[in-house]
C-alpha cells in the first residue's frame, strides 16, 4: 500500500467552479460542528459527531465507507469503535495492518494532517487523519473513497480542516457535557464555586478554537490560550480591549454583530477579517452564544484563512490560462460583454478587439519541441501585456491565439498606436532556452460597432480580419471595416447562388469516420456537406450554412443532404452487410427542428430508400436549449420514436446543463475540439473533460471527442476512458468513393 502521488493519481471530479463550491460546503460543516447549541442539543455521543462529519464529507467526496479506531492514550492500543459497514471488518483489519507496516499510521499521528494512500487491492483511495488536539488523542479516522478525488492536495486540505473541526467538536462535546454535569452537581450540593473558575477551568483552556468571554459592550473579560496566541496579545493587554478592536469593519456595531452571528443562516455563515496586534489578517467565522451569566457572551473563532486561499486559487484557475496566467476565453467574453453593454448605454464609450495569431508557430513548436513552444507563448503574452494599459485585457484565446480588449478608447488612433507598438516589440529576436527566435504576428481588429452586436460576433469578425491579414502575407494589421464591404458583397453573391446550387445539384456530401477509441474499430460516419460551385470551387459549410439558415433555404438543403446520405448508406449495407452495425450521423440545425414537417420528411425519405432509422444519429447544437423548449422537446420525442438517436454537438462551449441533457433525452454528447486540442498540456481543459466524462458516465451517455489530431491526444483520452472519437488523426472527411474503397478492404 503506497501513498498516492497527488500529481498522477488524484484527479478532479468537477470543474473548478464546483471545487470552490465544495470548499464553501466544508466551511459550513466546520461552523456547524463547532456550534455551541449543536454540541449541547444534537450530539448525544461521539458516534453522532462522526456521522455528522461523514455526512458533510460525502457531499464533497465520493466516500464508500469510513472507520474510526479509538486509541488508548496509556498503551496506544488501537481498537475499532465505529464503521458504517460492519461486514467490511476483515477488509478494514487488513488495510490497517498494511498502513501500520508502511509507517503511515505513525506518520499521521506525527504530522497531524490528512494523508493520502491507495488500498492494497487498488479498489479504494484512502484518506487517514489522526484525531488529536493539544490536550487529547482520540484515535484514527480512515476514509475509503469510491473513485478519483480532487488534485493539487485540495481533497487533503478539505479533509484536514473538517477532521480537525471534528476533533474540536469532540472536545467541545465532552467539555459541555462536563459543564452540564458540574452545574447539576453545583445545584445538588449547593456548592459555592466562583464563576470565573468554572469558565477558566472548564471552557477556555480546553476548547479547540480561539475563544473569549465578553460583556454586552464587547469588552473582553476572559480569554483562552488559543485566543491569546491568535491575537498576539498578552492576557493583561486583552483585559483592556474590546473584541471590535480586532475586527476590520467600518463602523462596527457590537450589538449588531452579536445579533448577526446568533441569528445567521447556518448555510450562509458570515465571514469577518480578524487583525491581530502585529497587523496580520486572518479570515474567520464567528459563533456567539449567551453564557447565561451576568449578560456575558461566548465568542468562538474558526480560522478559515487556508481554505479561503484554496478557494481563491480555484477561482483564478477557472478564469485564467494555466500556462501564461493570462485571462482565458471565459473571462475575456465576460469583460467583452460588459464593454458592449456600456457601449450600448453610452454611445460615446468605444472599445476595440485585436485578434492576434502567431505566424508559423506550429513549425517552431514541432521543430524545437513543446517545452520551447510553451516558453515562447509565455514570453509572447508578456510582450503583448507590456504594450497595453492596466485596464485593458490580454487573454490567451487558445493555442497560439491571443485577444486584446481595449476599453474606453477615444478613437481608432488609440488602437493604431497599440497595434503598431506590438508589431515593433516583435521586430527583435526572443531568446528561449538557448534559441534565438524571430516571431511575426498577424492582427485583425474590430472597432466597436454602432449597431448592437453580441460578444461571439465581435470575436468572429476580429478573427475574420486576422485571417485576411495572413492572406495578405502575414505580419500585418487588418481592420474589419476595410474588408466589410468585400464580405457583404460575397454574402449577397452566395445568397443569390444558393437556390440555384440546390436545384443544379451542386451540393455533395463527404464522410468522416467515427472511431471506437478502446477497440480501434470503426463506429460509423459523420455526414458533412460541401458546395462545388462552378466558379468558386469547393465552398466550406461555415461559409454558406449560416446564410442558408438566414434566408430560409436550410430546409431544402437539409432534405438534399438526407437524400444523398440515405442513398449512400443503403448501398453500402447492400454491398457490405456488416455496415448495418455502423451509425450514420447527420447534423440538424435549429431551423430544421422547428420545421413542422421535419419528422414526416425524414420518415418518408427513410421509407423511400429502405433505410433502418435505428442506425441514424442526428446531431443538434446546444443553442437549442435557449429556444422554444416545448416544441423542440416534442420534435425530438417524435424523432426518437422512429428509432433515431440524438447527439449534442460541440458540448462544453455553450449552454451545457444537466437539466437539458435529461429533458431532451440525449443519447450521446460530442466534446468540442477546442477542449480536446490542448488536453495533453492544459490542466484546465483536462479537468473539464474529465468532469464531463464522469458526468456522462453517471448519466449513462455515450461520449465522443472531436478534433483528435495527435497521438498524444488519443493516448490521453484513452486513459480517461473516453469511448468514441473522430478527427484528422484517423482520417479527414472522404468522398463516398474513398469510403467505398476502404469498406471493400474489410471491416476496420
Amino acid at each position: 500500500m503506497e501513498p498516492l502521488n497527488k500529481q498522477s493519481s488524484l484527479r478532479p471530479r468537477y470543474q473548478q467552479e464546483d471545487a470552490a463550491h465544495d470548499s464553501r460546503k466544508a466551511l459550513e460543516l466546520c461552523a456547524s460542528l463547532g456550534d455551541y447549541q449543536t454540541s449541547l442539543t444534537k450530539f448525544k455521543n461521539r458516534k453522532d459527531i462522526f456521522e455528522r462529519s461523514v455526512q458533510g464529507l460525502k457531499q464533497i467526496l465520493p466516500i464508500a465507507f469510513y472507520a474510526f479506531y479509538a486509541v488508548d492514550e496509556a498503551s496506544f492500543d488501537i481498537e475499532l469503535e465505529h464503521c458504517d459497514q460492519p461486514d467490511q471488518k476483515q477488509y478494514l483489519d487488513e488495510t490497517l495492518e498494511a498502513l501500520i507496516e508502511q509507517g503511515l499510521v505513525a506518520q499521521a499521528f506525527g504530522e497531524k494532517r490528512t494523508l493520502s494512500a491507495q488500498s492494497k487491492d487498488g479498489e479504494h483511495a484512502l484518506l487517514l487523519h489522526a484525531l488529536t488536539t493539544t490536550s487529547k488523542t482520540y484515535g484514527l479516522f480512515i476514509c475509503f473513497l469510491k473513485n478519483r478525488v480532487l488534485e493539487d492536495g485540495i481533497a487533503d486540505t478539505l479533509t484536514t480542516i473538517i477532521i480537525k473541526s471534528t476533533c474540536y467538536a469532540l472536545e467541545n462535546f465532552e467539555l459541555y457535557q462536563l459543564i452540564d454535569l458540574k452545574n447539576e452537581e453545583l445545584t445538588a450540593k449547593n456548592q459555592q464555586i466562583s464563576k470565573s473558575e468554572i469558565i477558566y477551568r472548564n471552557v477556555f483552556e480546553n476548547t479547540g478554537n480561539p475563544t473569549i468571554i465578553v460583556d454586552i459592550s464587547g469588552k473582553i473579560t476572559f480569554s483562552n490560550s488559543r485566543f491569546v496566541a491568535f491575537s498576539k496579545c498578552t492576557r493583561e493587554e486583552l483585559q483592556s480591549k474590546h473584541f471590535s478592536d480586532f475586527i476590520i469593519k467600518k463602523r462596527l456595531n457590537f450589538a449588531k454583530l452579536l445579533q448577526e452571528t446568533q441569528h445567521q443562516d447556518p448555510a450562509k455563515p458570515i465571514e469577518y477579517i480578524f487583525e491581530n496586534r502585529l497587523h496580520e489578517k486572518r479570515t474567520v467565522f464567528l459563533q456567539t452564544s449567551p453564557l447565561g451569566i451576568d449578560n456575558l457572551h461566548i465568542i468562538s473563532l474558526t480560522d478559515i484563512t487556508a481554505l479561503k486561499e484554496v478557494e481563491k486559487k480555484l477561482h483564478f484557475q477557472a478564469f485564467h490560462d494555466p500556462l501564461t496566467g493570462l485571462p482565458n476565453r471565459i473571462l475575456l467574453q465576460d469583460r467583452l460583454k460588459q464593454a458592449i453593454r456600456k457601449r450600448n448605454r453610452h454611445p460615446g464609450s468605444k472599445y476595440a478587439v485585436i485578434f492576434i495569431d502567431l505566424d508559423r508557430f506550429k513549425s517552431i513548436n514541432d521543430t524545437l519541441g513543446h517545452h520551447v513552444g510553451d516558453q515562447l507563448l509565455i514570453r509572447v503574452g508578456e510582450k503583448i501585456k507590456d504594450c497595453v494599459r492596466e485596464m485593458d485585457t490580454v487573454a490567451r484565446f487558445g493555442g497560439d491565439e491571443f485577444v486584446i480588449l481595449l476599453q474606453d478608447i477615444q478613437s481608432e488612433l488609440d488602437c493604431e498606436r497599440v497595434s503598431r507598438r506590438i508589431l515593433e516589440e516583435f521586430q527583435t529576436a526572443m531568446s528561449i532556452q538557448g534559441h534565438e527566435i524571430f516571431m511575426s504576428i498577424s492582427m485583425g481588429i474590430l472597432m466597436s460597432q454602432a449597431q448592437p452586436i453580441d460578444a461571439s460576433d465581435v470575436i468572429r469578425l476580429a478573427d475574420m480580419s486576422m485571417y485576411e491579414a495572413k492572406k495578405q502575407g502575414r505580419n500585418k494589421i487588418v481592420y474589419f471595416h476595410d474588408i466589410a464591404d468585400k464580405e457583404i458583397e460575397k454574402k449577397l453573391f452566395l445568397e443569390n447562388q444558393l437556390l440555384k446550387g440546390i436545384q443544379e445539384n451542386e451540393f455533395f456530401v463527404q464522410y468522416q469516420p467515427l472511431m471506437d477509441l478502446q477497440t480501434n474499430r470503426l463506429f460509423g460516419f459523420e455526414t458533412l456537406v460541401r458546395w462545388n460551385h462552378p466558379d468558386l470551387g469547393i465552398i466550406p459549410p461555415n461559409s454558406f450554412i449560416p446564410i442558408a439558415e438566414e434566408i430560409g433555404l436550410i430546409i431544402p438543403l437539409g432534405q438534399k443532404i438526407f437524400e444523398l446520405a440515405f442513398q449512400d448508406y443503403v448501398r453500402w449495407i447492400q454491398a457490405y452487410p456488416w455496415v448495418k452495425d455502423l451509425c450514420l450521423s447527420i447534423n440538424l440545425s435549429v431551423k430544421q427542428i422547428y420545421h413542422r414537417d421535419i419528422v414526416k420528411d425524414i420518415k418518408s425519405m427513410a421509407e423511400k430508400t429502405h433505410l433502418p432509422l435505428k442506425n441514424v444519429r442526428l446531431e443538434i447544437t446546444e443553442s437549442i436549449f435557449l429556444d422554444n423548449n416545448e416544441q423542440a422537446i416534442e420534435t425530438i420525442r417524435r424523432l426518437k420514436e422512429l428509432g433515431i438517436s440524438i447527439c449534442i454537438d460541440d458540448f462544453g462551449t455553450g449552454y451545457s446543463s444537466l437539466k437539458y441533457l435529461k429533458q431532451f433525452s440525449i443519447d450521446l454528447v460530442k466534446i468540442d475540439k477546442l477542449l480536446i486540442q490542448d488536453i495533453p498540456t492544459n490542466m484546465t481543459n483536462f479537468s473539464i473533460v474529465s468532469s464531463m466524462l464522469e458526468l456522462c458516465d453517471k448519466l449513462k451517455l455515450q461520449v465522443m471527442a472531436e478534433g483528435i489530431e495527435t497521438n498524444e491526444q488519443l493516448k490521453k483520452l484513452k486513459t480517461m476512458n473516453c469511448g468514441l472519437g473522430q478527427g484528422f488523426y484517423f482520417a479527414a472527411p472522404q468522398d463516398k468513393q474513398m469510403v467505398e474503397d476502404s469498406l471493400l478492404k474489410g471491416r476496420a
